[in-house]
């Protein structure tokens, strides 16, 4: 069975770490339920979408008023949080 793992970007931890505890819980809480769905444990994915443009390729991930960027490297078994960002800013 396959077991996705999460991989952060240096750009990812950095914003990581200037997030407030209950903005982390929600964005973990969103992550977690992602890893689920990947890893077979849930039916449904979250809020997600594949976006276009400057992040073509890449999907994003709703978490209230965050936007978690992700991919999804299946020949490694990694979702790669590339970036997080609040939702006014996500798509500039």
């Amino acid at each position: 069975m396959k077991s996705y793992d999460i991989a952060l970007t240096n750009k990812a931890e950095r914003i990581w770490e200037k997030l407030d505890e209950r903005t982390k819980e929600r964005i973990r809480e969103g992550i977690r339920r992602l890893v689920d769905y990947y890893n077979g444990k849930a039916e449904h994915l979250p809020d997600v979408k594949q976006l276009k443009g400057k992040y073509k390729g890449l999907f994003r991930l709703r978490v209230g008023d965050h936007r978690v960027i992700f991919d999804v490297i299946e020949e490694r078994l990694i979702i790669l949080i590339i970036e997080i960002v609040p939702r006014k800013s996500a798509y500039r």
